[in-house]
This record gives C-alpha cells, structure tokens and sequence, in this order.
C-alpha cells in the first residue's frame, strides 16, 4: 500500500515492475514460513504461485529471487474468510476460559 505501485507505475514502469517483483517473490517465502501455522492456507499459497520447493529459506537472496521471468501464477479466491461479529462473540465465549 505504501509504495504503491499502481501510481509508481504512471511515473516510472521499471520501479513499479521491481515493486511487483518483490512482492511476487515475497509470496512463495511467506507460505514456507508460515506453514507451521497455517498449513493449508501455505499450500494454497505455494500452488496459486506454482512452486513446489517449501523448503525452508536458508539464502534470502535466493529466496527473493526463485521465480524466474514468466513464471505462470494464477490469482487465488480469498485466502481468508471475514470473521462474522456472532462468529467473534461464540469464539469469545467458548475459548476464554471462563464459564
């Protein structure tokens, strides 16, 4: 949001294409590191992005770089669904720890 590549792009193409490149790359990287924690939700990341190497990243250059140019990716559905205010209240209650 910050750096927003939708209006870099007016003035200069080949930062915002480094913007989305970074931000391609971060992808893979965040389900491999997130996987302990949503596994299933990892997964879907690492298909959508069309890797098959979860392994965990021990060169942070060649983890922000395993995409090549023109490596196919499809857009997901929504990774996470919005929590509903009665959801919110009945989690509230059955896990806080109070009866």
């Amino acid at each position: 949001q910050r750096v927003a590549p939708w209006a870099t792009h007016k003035e200069s193409p080949e930062n915002a294409a480094a913007q989305i490149r970074f931000a391609l790359h971060f992808i893979p990287f965040y389900a491999v590191i997130s996987a302990p924690f949503i596994p299933n939700t990892s997964a879907k990341m690492l298909a959508t992005m069309n890797v098959e190497d979860a392994a965990w990243p021990t060169d942070m250059n060649e983890a922000f770089d395993m995409l090549p140019a023109g490596h196919p990716f499809r857009v997901p559905e929504n990774l996470f669904v919005k929590i509903s205010d009665e959801e919110r209240e009945a989690w509230k209650a059955k896990f806080s720890g109070t009866r």
